[in-house]
């Protein structure tokens, strides 16, 4: 049975450090969105304090499986379960409002189109024309919507003219989104499933194997 124990810490610390390893990836993410994107700093800073959570349950967790604790091993799967669920009912919550919150991207949309200063200048600062340099677009459903189209519906590198409007790309770009949100997600769900598993089965081994060495001494 000792080398049964020794086994299952040797499984529990891999797929512990497949999970810090999630957890430093997610904070990666939510950094990369805070610096590339202008208009999810609220997002970005939710995935990094997912993340650094993460982290740290983790890092718990290989500490338990490194000293053999039974209590921190159960207290860390007591912290996975937890986790699970509030990931659970954020999938499950998002999938379900999908369209709702997709309805609010769409309205949000309306609120900064009508928030430009009119007439639009062909310098135009305002974070519509934010959106037109990001997404590659013009307008709202085209570069039709301006009598002279402002410089940010003109590609950097091409200097052509962006014919798509900016409504159905940003609606799309968030979508796309959601299937990854869902599918980063899902898969960080089972790594977690896996490593509550083998750290709830290793602290039994953990006082199985106390529980026979204190009654069948060598």
């Amino acid at each position: 049975m000792a080398c049964s124990t020794k086994f299952l810490k040797v499984l529990a610390l891999f797929w512990d450090l497949i999970y810090v390893l999630a957890g430093l990836l997610i904070i990666g993410l939510g950094a990369y969105i805070l610096f590339a994107f202008e208009y999810f700093d609220t997002a970005a800073f939710v995935i990094i304090a997912l993340g650094i959570v993460i982290v740290l349950a983790s890092l718990f967790g290989t500490l338990g499986a490194v000293r053999e604790s039974s209590r921190m091993n159960k207290t860390f799967v007591a912290i996975l379960v937890l986790l699970i669920v509030l990931h659970v009912l954020s999938v499950g919550f998002f999938w379900f409002f999908q369209q709702s919150l997709l309805i609010n991207v769409d309205q949000t949309f309306d609120k900064l189109w009508g928030d430009q200063q009119v007439p639009i200048k062909p310098g135009n600062v305002s974070q519509i024309a934010n959106v037109e340099r990001w997404l590659d677009c013009c307008g709202n459903a085209g570069s039709t919507d301006y009598i002279l189209p402002p410089n940010s519906c003109y590609n950097s590198e091409t200097n052509k003219l962006n014919i798509d409007g900016c409504r159905q790309k940003f609606l799309d770009y968030i979508a796309e989104r959601w299937t990854v949100f869902t599918i980063i997600a899902l898969v960080l769900i089972g790594i977690e499933l896996i490593c509550a598993l083998f750290s709830y089965v290793l602290a039994n081994s953990i006082v199985n194997r106390w529980r026979r060495s204190k009654y069948f001494p060598k």
